[in-house]
Order: structure tokens, then sequence, then C-alpha cells
């Protein structure tokens, strides 16, 4: 579990939500549903998301990730990101939650979901990770802070519960989290936290974190479907094709730069594979695009420098681990290299 006394929070720096940036209409529509049974007003959340039942009404439609978060921004001050996120289950997913379900074991279906993670939302799934902990491995969902929504927390909250519904839908039975970690500050009803994970819950953590017993992952998932699981794929494969098709690969790629970020440097390697392409189509798709993966790493290690020194809270080095510098020494070389003085200079002129 991550030392919440140690651990560094991600201030709120990421780009904002965009009216261009898109999730699968499953998403809001899945929170909605949960929130109107828990006892919210149907028609006042839709007016103040700003969206219309027909979005709602096709799960494979997509809607403004803008409108998901004023649903969530309309939901905040009910506190029921917990509940929401425990009722949820696979069914938000649309079609990814539909393929996972059938994959033969748990580890083919968090496979799959990464796999399919765009064709929800880039940001919205969390990265699955093998960690050996002293109490043993651990399957851990990990997922870098997306400060709109984590302002909010009970979108966190919801993810959090989510994430144990989840693998409770796939393997038709209660499941405990070994751990929960927040990249929150502590709440004063922190001890509800714990109680309903009945698990360790640690805040102000670098990365949202749900660990889990490494053995699930060989579990076999009973409703799996092995005639039905081609059919599902395919679907979802178009789905992600058309996705695309349609998007911008430079600013794929920076989104996805931005997210590795957190663990280090960013590999060219392992951002093709979470684009499902080679590195070497990736490539070639940058140089169509007058760009680079190192080139888009400096950029984008650059803008969230500049964001992240502008919070006097955090010191060279806590910067330069956050932007997935080993230590302080090359980060300050690159930004007097970006902004022609070191980052101690910068922050004087601002002041």
């Amino acid at each position: 579990m991550t030392d919440s006394a140690n651990a560094l929070t991600v201030p709120a720096t990421p780009r904002a939500v965009s009216e261009h940036d898109t999730i699968l209409a499953s998403v809001p529509a899945g929170v909605l549903a949960v929130a109107v049974s828990l006892g919210a007003d149907r028609d006042a959340l839709l007016h103040a998301a700003g969206l219309r039942e027909s979005e709602l009404a096709d799960p494979d439609a997509r809607v403004p990730v803008s409108c998901d978060l004023r649903l969530w921004e309309a939901l905040a001050s009910q506190r029921m990101g917990l509940e929401i996120g425990q009722r949820l289950g696979l069914g938000a997913a649309g079609i990814v939650g539909h393929v996972m379900r059938h994959g033969s074991t748990v580890a083919e279906a968090l496979e799959l979901m990464q796999r399919f993670a765009a064709v929800v939302h880039p940001e919205l799934m969390p990265r699955t990770e093998r960690r050996m902990t002293p109490a043993g491995e651990r399957i851990v969902f990990v997922r870098p802070p997306t400060p709109a929504f984590a302002r909010l927390r009970e979108p966190v909250y919801a993810q959090a519960a989510s994430t144990v519904s989840v693998m409770e839908a796939l393997l038709g039975r209660r499941v405990r989290a070994a751990w929960v970690t927040y990249p929150l500050s502590r709440p004063d009803d922190a001890a509800r936290h714990e109680q309903f994970f009945a698990a360790p819950v640690a805040w102000n953590g670098r990365v949202f974190e749900v660990a889990f017993d490494a053995a699930v992952l060989a579990q076999v998932l009973p409703r799996a479907d092995a005639l039905v699981l081609p059919y599902l794929t395919r679907h979802a494969e178009a789905m992600h094709a058309a996705l695309e098709r349609e998007g911008d690969i430079v600013a794929s790629v920076r989104r996805e730069i931005g997210i590795a970020l957190a663990h280090g440097e960013p590999r060219s390697g392992d951002i093709a594979r979470r684009l499902a392409m080679s590195a070497r189509t990736l490539s070639r798709r940058l140089a169509d695009a007058g760009s680079s993966f190192t080139a888009l790493v400096e950029a984008e290690r650059r803008e969230r420098a500049l964001q992240l020194l502008a919070d006097p809270r955090l010191s060279s080095a806590q910067v330069a681990v956050l932007l997935g510098y080993a230590e302080a020494a090359p980060f300050i070389r690159a930004f007097k290299r970006w902004m022609g003085m070191v980052p101690t200079e910068w922050r004087r002129g601002r002041g």
C-alpha cells in the first residue's frame, strides 16, 4: 500500500476537460440510473448535465465528457459516490463490459479491458499492474488523478467502489480489496471508507489504486461464453477503429504520455501498445502529423512543468518526480533549455 505520509499528491494541473472529448454514453447513463435509484431527481440531473434522454438511449453513442463532469457536479453535494460505484458494475462500461464478462479468466477479462479502454474513454479506465508486496503478489488497478473530477471527490470514490463491483460482477461473488489509495486529502469521514471496503485506505496518494490478491487472475469466469466472445470482440474492435480514424494521433499520444509520466520515463513501445498499434506504426503516424515521440514527451513535460512549478508547495525535486525524471538534475537542465533559466529563477520572476 502507498505510504500516505510520504506519498506525493499530484496537483490539479493537466489539461482541462474539453467539449471535444467524448465518453461512451453508457457511463453517464449508468451513473444517472443508479443515482435515481438512490433518490435523486432524474429530470434535474439531466438538465444540470445538459443531456437528453435520446442521447443516452444508445449505449454505443458518445457524449461530451463535459456533460459527465456536470452530472457529477450536480451529484457532488449528495455524497453518494461510494453507493453509486458499488451499483455500477460492468454495465456502465457498455460493450467493453460485455466483452470482459466473456473472457475465460479474470486475467483475460482485464487484458480485454486494457485493449478496449479507449472505447469508453482513454483516461477513465485504470491500468493494471502486478506488484509483489510483503503480503504476497497483488494485481493493482492504477490511475493518475483527473483534476476536474478529483476536485469533486465523489467520482473518485465511485471509481474505487466500482472497481470492486466489477471484480465481483466478473466472478459472481463477493471480493475484498487488499487496499485502496486515493489521490485526495484525508476527509473527516475517512473511517467510512475503511468500513465500506473492509480494507486499509490511504490518502494523499500519488495515484489512484485499488489492489486485490493476484491469485484472483487465474479464476475462471462463471458466465464466460467462448462462442459469444468473438462477436462482441469484433463489435468492440469496430468501435475502437472508428475512434482511431476520427482521433488526433498527436493528442492521443500526448494524453498517454501524460498518464505514463506518473510512473517514470514514457516509452514509445508502451504507448503504442496502449493505442493498439506497433511502435513502427506509431512512429510513422506521428511523422505524418509532423511530430515525433521524443518531441511530444518534451512538449508534455514542459507544459506540465510550468503548471506544477506554479504551486509553491512543490519543490523542484518533487516536480521532477511527477514529470517522470529519476532525479532533479536532468529536469533542471531540461527546464533551463526550455525557458533559459532554472526553476528557482522562473519562480522568482513570477513572484
